[in-house]
């Protein structure tokens, strides 16, 4: 598959969102089956639009498109293992209050959590920002990756395995925030 095919873009790694979702609503007219296209195509076209919206998948893709694969195991950046101390510390106590607001068995019980409930919040917020902040840090490389006739591919895998656990570590942010209000 070559999603930048399917959504009629060139092939680069520098994409605003809202070019991808221009191209995904364009192509997506004439794919849905509602408009008289079929399921697998719609299916194809959703697949390649989530493609290239994930920083991690998108380089992976024009990396093999480019025919020099990411190699996907291996180490991540040491920033990124001390980030992930902090998100985790954040992710378990929100999780640990989201079960002891679970079982308090009433609106006083409730009440009492409130301070804790909005320190924790702030906690995933800025848990939430360091994790954005790391993959624009990630994503700025991208460019030169783009730009060089033979890219660092070692230096691009590295890339792709910390932006993979970053999206990994921001959606589960994104889960839990919700229901710590």
């Amino acid at each position: 598959m070559d999603a930048y095919a399917i959504l009629g873009i060139p092939p680069r790694l520098v994409i605003a969102a809202e070019t991808l979702h221009d191209a995904y609503r364009e192509a997506g007219r004439l794919a849905h089956p509602d408009a008289g296209g079929e399921e697998q195509a719609f299916a194809t076209l959703r697949e390649a639009y989530e493609t290239l919206t994930s920083p991690s998948r998108r380089l992976r893709h024009w990396l093999e498109l480019r025919g020099t694969p990411a190699e996907t195991r291996g180490t991540v950046s040491p920033a990124l293992m001390a980030l992930f101390a902090r998100v985790g510390e954040a992710s378990q106590q929100a999780e640990s209050l989201v079960r002891k607001r679970d079982e308090a068995k009433s609106s006083l019980g409730r009440a009492l959590l409130e301070r804790e409930t909005h320190a924790c919040r702030e906690a995933v917020e800025r848990a939430i920002t360091m994790v954005e902040t790391a993959i624009d840090h990630e994503c700025a490389a991208f460019a030169d990756y783009e730009n060089s006739s033979t890219p660092d591919l070692e230096s691009a895998s590295m890339s792709a395995r910390n932006l993979a656990f970053l999206e990994k570590w921001r959606a589960s942010l994104r889960r839990v925030f919700p229901r710590l209000i």
